[in-house]
């Protein structure tokens, strides 16, 4: 069973010997191959993944030789273990198996532990959430920007990532883990300072932790941000919450 990995730099293990490209052009072809695994990516399509809209000549001869590497790589050692790369008369696929791609893993947790959540289940489900998050190691594919597939799906990623995070600290937040989770939701915040439901829900925490000030504060930087940034106010949640701080209308430890 091969593993493959990109919700960070890329990595590939599995099988003895195996492992993942370091020459920039083999690598963009494993990208390119992944982002769309178990479809079949024309020569074409591929060719232009990899060297955009200037390629060179021979792009096609040279698009088989970086085929023929990456197949060798992915073999590993064993011999008689057959390449995942598999050529079709229109071009080239990557077979992935069943939760051989961490973002597979990824997404199939973060749909069980939302399902959880729905289901009220928040203790069940802030575990599995957990797990989800946990699997990310940095950004997607390692912030590679070399191919058009690459970036966008990596864009899907990240998007889904910050979703999952979200419900993740709303989860912790029902089951009373507000002082747990202040440190993280900081941290989440300063990093996406545009996303206002981290700004929320560090505000719920804090308060929660009878750290009135500093969630009065929270919304102050978040207010300076989008202002500064967009020209624009805080949402109504962040507002009523705000304003709810202010006038006492929450009390300040669960």
């Amino acid at each position: 069973m091969m593993n493959y990995e990109i919700l960070g730099q890329i990595r590939v293990s599995g099988r003895p010997g195996v492992s993942a490209p370091r020459a920039r052009k083999i690598e963009t072809l494993l990208a390119a191959l992944l982002a769309k695994n178990n479809q079949v990516v024309t020569t074409e399509h591929l060719i232009g993944e990899i060297w955009g809209e200037n390629p060179p000549a021979r792009a096609s001869a040279a698009l088989y030789v970086y085929v023929s590497q990456l197949r060798k790589l992915l073999r590993g050692t064993g011999e008689a273990d057959e390449s995942p790369v598999v050529t079709s008369p229109r071009g080239y696929s990557l077979h992935v198996g069943i939760d051989e791609l961490d973002a597979d893993r990824f997404t199939r947790l973060y749909q069980e532990g939302r399902a959880l959540h729905w289901d009220r289940s928040y203790g069940q489900a802030a575990t599995v959430l957990r797990r989800a998050a946990d699997l990310w190691r940095g950004e997607a594919f390692g912030g590679f920007t070399d191919s058009p597939d690459v970036q966008a799906y990596a864009t899907l990623l990240e998007e889904s990532r910050l979703e999952c995070l979200e419900l993740l600290m709303e989860t912790e937040l029902l089951i009373g883990r507000h002082r747990e989770v202040v440190g993280q939701l900081s941290a989440l915040a300063k990093e996406h300072t545009l996303r206002e439901t981290f700004y929320e829900y560090l505000m719920t925490a804090l308060l929660r932790s009878n750290r009135r000030a500093e969630a009065l504060e929270t919304f102050a930087s978040a207010r300076q941000n989008l202002v500064q940034q967009l020209g624009i106010e805080p949402g109504s949640s962040l507002r009523k919450l705000h304003h709810s701080i202010l006038v006492g209308e929450l009390s300040d430890a669960v």
